[in-house]
């Protein structure tokens, strides 16, 4: 996940592939691969000092220039049993699909997981991590609901709006979101903008859709879609937005208050990790609750000027998931099927762990029953967002986010999507016709395997 990318890639650069645990005769050896060291540290902290009886290998292969995915290409198709091979490997939202709907990926009630364990966790994240069949193949310990956040001041001196509930009525819908942008830029005389850049809303707006990209075996461009590039063709033309992209600078700048900017639509990890070590220039990461650090990033910057609320639509955005080496659990006896089963449950379904996992990094759990269990304790009051409880409005939209819509062919289709679509229609390059048509073609010669119409 791009939360952690920055770190691990420096890590993996500087040290390439990490491992703990010496092997010792009698102790069941797990071999666990991963993109980031997130899932390292958090079977370090909270599961190894309570099973000595495990070897646990852990290899990390960061994502840039496809190294990771490269890397489990070529191993699991040479020798998916080799010593090398993992017996358990993350995956990202970028590719968890093309992931479960291959053969390497097994089904986790081989390893031992029952229907009633497998229930409890978010419906949305359960989903992506099947296949088009129903099986099981990945479960995350994260959930990543989308939301909208905001500026609270900026949203009290320009529209009136005190407090999450009242801006959640001046988001309501698209139809009023881009009323709303008007206004704003009416009332501020243009400086302050809805969005930074029209990619923005993408993550949110797809999951309006029907249906996939991809329906037996053919090319669907859902209607909603198209609603989609007029509404950004708008914003972009009426200049509701700073023009800029997601990740550049603008993007960052408009956290720090420098660019004055409304909005922003960002998962669980968002909060934590995009925007809040952004939201000052010179952010001390080490030292992120200090005393010091926070009247900083209050007098300096934006923290404490946020407000979370639910948005137009309810969407997810990212996640990790836990899936099993299919070749080499077949070939497992019972005692390590078990470790297997056990480690995955522990950080996926136990509930006293994500509980306190949850405590202790902020993160939005994937156990519905222990995000139920967390705000029957009172909740999370974040003083990043003046107080709000993220827990609650976070909740609320894993609820309601569709996981159906994701398919293998995600990310290559939304990439030529965007460089056919949305950049030349909403720039006024080309007429939408002339676009869908090159798009068809560009995706027709990308993905052989499927049918353009």
């Amino acid at each position: 996940m791009k939360k952690i990318l920055s770190l691990v890639l420096a890590l993996a650069l500087a040290i390439g592939m990490m491992s703990f645990a010496t092997a010792e005769d009698g102790k069941i050896k797990l071999v666990v691969w991963s993109f980031t060291n997130e899932l390292q540290g958090m079977i370090e902290k909270y599961y190894l000092p309570n099973h000595p009886e495990l070897d646990i290998e852990f290899q990390i292969y960061p994502t840039d220039g496809n190294a990771y995915t490269t890397k489990v290409d070529n191993t699991f198709g040479a020798n998916a049993t080799s010593d090398e091979a993992p017996d358990i490997f993350t995956l990202e939202a970028a590719f968890v699909k093309h992931y479960v709907e291959s053969d390497w990926t097994g089904d986790l009630k081989d390893i031992g997981f029952t229907d009633e364990e497998l229930a409890v966790a978010f419906p949305v994240m359960a989903q992506i991590g099947q296949n088009s069949a129903g099986v099981q193949k990945g479960l995350s310990w994260q959930s990543t609901p989308g939301v909208l956040m905001y500026r609270a001041s900026l949203a009290e001196k320009y529209l009136g709006v005190k407090t999450p509930e009242e801006m959640q009525a001046k988001v309501a819908d698209w139809d009023t979101f881009l009323e709303t942008a008007e206004e704003l830029k009416t009332a501020s005389n243009g400086e302050v903008k809805m969005i930074i850049g029209s990619g923005d809303i993408w993550n949110a707006y797809q999951y309006q859709r029907s249906e996939p990209w991809v329906v037996d075996g053919k090319l669907v461009i859902d209607d909603e879609l198209l609603d989609f590039e007029e509404l950004v063709k708008t914003m972009e033309q009426d200049d509701l937005t700073h023009k800029g992209g997601a990740w550049s600078e603008p993007w960052f700048a408009g956290m720090r208050g420098e660019l004055p900017t409304l909005c922003y639509f960002l998962p669980t990890w968002g909060l934590h990790y995009t925007l809040k070590p952004n939201c000052v220039a010179g952010w001390d990461a080490e030292n992120p609750d200090s005393e010091e650090n926070i009247k900083k990033a209050t007098e300096e910057g934006t923290y404490g000027d946020w407000r979370i609320t639910d948005g137009p639509v309810a969407y997810s955005w990212g996640g990790t998931w836990m899936g099993i080496n299919a070749a080499k659990a077949a070939q497992a006896d019972d005692a390590k099927k078990a470790a297997m089963h056990d480690l995955i449950k522990f950080f996926t379904l136990d509930d006293d762990f994500l509980t306190q996992y949850a405590k202790d990094s902020g993160d939005f759990v994937g156990s519905k029953a222990a995000v139920d269990k967390i705000l029957a304790e009172g909740g999370t009051p974040n003083p990043f967002l003046g107080g709000q409880d993220h827990y609650a409005i976070f909740a609320s939209a894993a609820a309601l986010a569709n996981g159906s819509l994701m398919s293998e062919y995600d990310d290559t289709i939304n990439s030529l999507w965007n460089d056919y679509v949305t950049t030349p229609y909403t720039k006024g390059e080309k007429d939408l016709d002339t676009c869908l048509t090159e798009f068809k073609e560009a995706v027709a010669a990308a993905i052989t395997t499927i049918t353009v119409e």
